[in-house]
């Protein structure tokens, strides 16, 4: 409740702060998640499953595995600048995008490669699993609706 008092009184402007690497984030993961996982599994399974013996899921591993780190390479510094810019006080003045990467490249300068990559391959696990049951979860949906309307057609 204090939080909306206080940002009641800026017009609820500081609700709002980090949205422009917020909608990169959604971007990125919406092409990546939706759009290439998929079109990379089809790819996958028509190489490697008439060759070997993987299925769907096999396939579906191995293009979130190859997606993921993409993914997590171009996501993971847009969620650093949203956690700079939403973190500041609300009475304070706002963080711009571009002071958030200062912020960001100032941490890269004092830590290295280590400051910019920070949390990323803790990242990348967790997008193969979650890109993976996520898109085994929507096949199985898909499937079991296919499923129900052949069912109902007779």
């Amino acid at each position: 409740m204090e939080i909306l008092r206080e940002s009641a009184a800026k017009k609820y402007g500081p609700l709002f702060r980090g949205t422009v690497p917020l909608m990169g984030h959604s971007l990125v993961s919406a092409t990546l998640g939706l759009v290439g996982q998929p079109k990379l599994q089809k790819h996958i399974q028509e190489e490697l499953g008439a060759k070997t013996s993987l299925g769907k899921s096999a396939t579906g591993l191995i293009s979130s595995a190859i997606v993921s780190p993409i993914y997590v390479g171009l996501t993971n510094p847009l969620s650093r600048l949203e956690v700079i810019m939403q973190t500041s006080l609300i009475k304070g003045t706002r963080i711009s995008v571009f002071d958030a990467m200062k912020e960001i490249i100032k941490d890269s300068q004092t830590f290295g490669v280590r400051g910019f990559s920070r949390g990323q391959g803790l990242g990348i696990v967790k997008a193969i699993i979650s890109l993976t049951t996520f898109h085994e979860g929507r096949i199985f949906l898909t499937d079991s609706f296919k499923k129900y309307n052949k069912s109902s057609e007779h």
